[in-house]
């Protein structure tokens, strides 16, 4: 069986689009029988829906192109049975390019690395990777630039940003609460992004949860599953930097 090294990279190209009929099968087979990597690969899929259902705003399409893409898919190689077991949403997750843009112009933004901004004080533990693309900021610092695209709020910033001075939630398109601790603080999360705070549409999860929030006219979120590791967060940082927000 091959090893799960190598699976990180195949994973890797499986979410990107950019996976080989031969590697498609060795990742097929490897994930039938490894449950760690079958937990990668799953969590990996699940972002990407994350990103691209808030990015998109709308149901997925059911074009020709979606039909084709599908039966391309099923004729590569027979592995992609044991994936599409495994995980109910990978048909969802190839159909909706992740190299388009929302409105359907086409544009490539695959090759566009979008800038991550880190909110977190120095007392901060959680794992921030070291990239050209990420910059963290302390979060008693208001932005002197145009609104940022995309800030992760780490643990250690969520009480400043929620005590609104300053108010983050007019300089940032789309925010990245990581780890938020409690029932209370995601309500207030809610409330100070125009959200509804009823319980209902989040009260089935397991605290602590991470939300995507999208800022604007029509706020909206997705709650997920922030990683464990640090291989793992530099492997999501990189996902999340590739994937625009959209207004």
């Amino acid at each position: 069986m091959s090893s799960c090294k190598d699976m990180d990279r195949l994973i890797q190209l499986y979410v990107d689009r950019e996976i080989e009929e031969a590697d498609c099968i060795r990742l097929g087979k490897h994930v039938a029988e490894c449950e760690t990597c079958r937990n990668d690969l799953q969590e990996m899929i699940a972002l990407v829906q994350s990103l691209e259902e808030i990015r998109n705003h709308r149901a997925p399409s059911k074009s020709v192109a979606w039909i084709n893409q599908l039966i391309k898919w099923a004729a590569v190689c027979t592995s992609i049975a044991f994936l599409m077991a495994f995980f109910p949403g990978m048909t969802q997750h190839r159909s909706t390019p992740i190299s388009k843009m929302a409105n359907g112009a086409g544009e490539d933004v695959a090759a566009k690395t979008h800038h991550l901004t880190v909110l977190a004080t120095q007392a901060e533990k959680l794992h921030i990777p070291k990239n050209d693309y990420v910059q963290v900021i302390r979060p008693r610092k208001a932005p002197r630039e145009a609104q940022l695209e995309t800030a992760l709020v780490y643990p250690s910033a969520l009480p400043i940003i929620l005590d609104g001075k300053p108010d983050w939630f007019k300089e940032v398109k789309r925010f990245v609460f990581v780890r938020v601790p409690d029932d209370k603080t995601m309500g207030m999360i809610l409330a100070a992004s125009g959200l509804s705070s009823e319980k209902s549409d989040w009260e089935k999860n397991h605290f602590p949860l991470s939300v995507i929030l999208v800022t604007g006219k029509n706020p909206r979120m997705e709650t997920f599953t922030f990683p464990d590791n640090k291989q793992k967060i530099s492997r999501w940082f990189d996902q999340m930097a590739a994937t625009p927000a959209i207004r």
